[in-house]
């Protein structure tokens, strides 16, 4: 068992449900891409928590890996909005389109 590994996915969890929460259907790309990182962190605990189950869970923490990835590479693309502040999600902030508007 690793904590270190354990506490810093479960804290990237509570942060990802929180941005999901924040986010809703306003940016659908970037929620699948937050519960992409929540899948990921869940598989990572198993994994890092629990030795015998350490090799099926890293293999489905890779899945969640890729599925995440390509959610926010997508969310990008399609310029959709973030949940701010970073470090603890509150509102959903503007697009790069929206941002550059306002200058």
């Amino acid at each position: 068992m690793q904590p270190l590994y354990v506490a810093f996915d479960v804290a990237l969890a509570a942060l990802s449900a929180r941005s999901i929460a924040v986010l809703r259907v306003r940016a659908p790309w970037t929620s699948a891409g937050w519960a992409g990182t929540l899948g990921y962190c869940v598989a990572a605990v198993v994994e890092f928590g629990n030795d015998a189950l350490h090799r099926p869970a890293s293999y489905v923490a890779y899945a969640f890996l890729l599925a995440l990835t390509i959610a926010f590479v997508v969310a990008g693309i399609r310029d959709e909005p973030q949940a701010e502040p970073w470090w603890w999600p509150t509102h959903v902030g503007p697009t790069r389109a929206e941002k550059r508007a306002r200058v």
